[in-house]
Formats: C-alpha cells, structure tokens, sequence
C-alpha cells in the first residue's frame, strides 16, 4: 500500500522574478522556468536552513459583542497575511545576499596588479522597498510524485534581522517575504498538481 500522500515533510524552493514575470506552468521542471525566474539561494532549499520555509497565514479579526449579550455574534475579518513567508537563507554569497537586501547593486572590482578583486554592495536600502514576483515550489499533497506552488505575483522581499558569524553556527540571513495586494490579479494562490497532462 503506498504511503499517505496527504502528510508532507519536504521543504520548499523559492524562485524570484521581476513583478510581470509568467508564472511557471505547475508541471514545468526549473530547467524550462522562464530565464528571469532565480532560484533563491545558490542550492536552492540545500541553502536553507533547516527550519525550512515558513508560510503564515495569519488574521485579524473583530468579534461583534452586543451590549445585551456576553458571547460573540459575528466575526469580522479585518486583517489578513496572504501568506507571508520566512526563511533562513545560509547562502551569503554577495549574489544572493544583495538579492534579499533590497535587490543591491553589485560593484564588481576586477582584480588588477596590486589591487584584489572583490564585489561590493551597500547595506543602506532607502526609502523604497523593492518588489518581486515570487513562487515557492514543492511536493503536492494529492501525489507527492506531482508539484505544489505558492504563487505570489506581487511581493516584498527583504532581510530583517540579525546575522551571527560564529564557530559552529551557519551563519543566516533572516529574509522575508511579504505578499502584496493591488489588484485582484495580485492575489497570492496554491496549486497543488493533481494528475500529469494527458
């Protein structure tokens, strides 16, 4: 009998775009990903650490009490997360560090005689929180052969927190993913894959 498909214990691989970027089929292989869709991480989920990839999906409601009454008459949503995400990115390579630092320019330095080479970036972001197209990809709960993604047409993405260099201790970048709401086209989804394509 095979194993309930339903209980998932995988992790998931985030991927950025810019904002406008098609999101991949639910069948597509990362290989056949459209060109602007990075992988999150130079490893992808083998540079996460292993708390995995947190997805919130939090609420703010205001329960209606009336004066004649001591219990609740109707709940009010005002507030929700649309699925804000956490992941602790042990890549820190300055690719994927400026990438989640506000989408940091990279200054390049050649090396040339008596000068090193290096890349550099700043860690000032500004005013202006940078916005991506952000889909996380992983195993379906209805076939775990098949795929389940989180698709974020709209989101911010950012470090925000601290970062320990120490022995023994893979050093983290805390970065969040916070989805955006504009219109309705904006509106994050989860597909899980049900049957391959006839």
């Amino acid at each position: 009998m095979a194993a309930p498909e339903q209980n998932l214990a995988f992790p998931l691989t985030a991927y950025l775009a810019p904002v406008g970027t098609a999101m991949p089929a639910i069948d597509a292989i990362p290989a056949d990903f459209d060109p602007a869709w990075e992988v999150l991480g130079t490893d992808g989920d083998k540079d996460y650490d292993d708390t995995g990839v947190v997805v919130s999906q939090t609420e703010t409601v205001f329960d209606l009490i009336p004066a004649g009454s001591t219990t609740v008459k109707k709940r009010f949503r005002t507030g929700e997360s649309n699925g804000a995400v956490k992941l602790n990115l042990i890549d820190v390579s300055p690719d994927a560090w400026a990438k989640v630092l506000n989408d940091a320019q990279i200054e390049t330095i050649a090396p040339t005689m008596g000068v090193a080479g290096e890349k550099r970036f700043k860690l000032t972001r500004g005013p202006k929180v940078a916005q991506f197209a952000v889909l996380l990809r992983g195993v379906s709960a209805v076939d775990n052969d098949l795929n389940l993604q989180f698709e974020y047409p709209k989101a911010f993405v950012s470090v925000n927190g601290d970062s320990t260099f120490n022995k023994g201790v893979a050093t983290a970048l805390p970065t969040e993913i916070q989805p955006i709401v504009v219109t309705d086209d904006d509106e994050p989804v989860c597909s899980q894959q049900t049957h391959a394509a006839s």
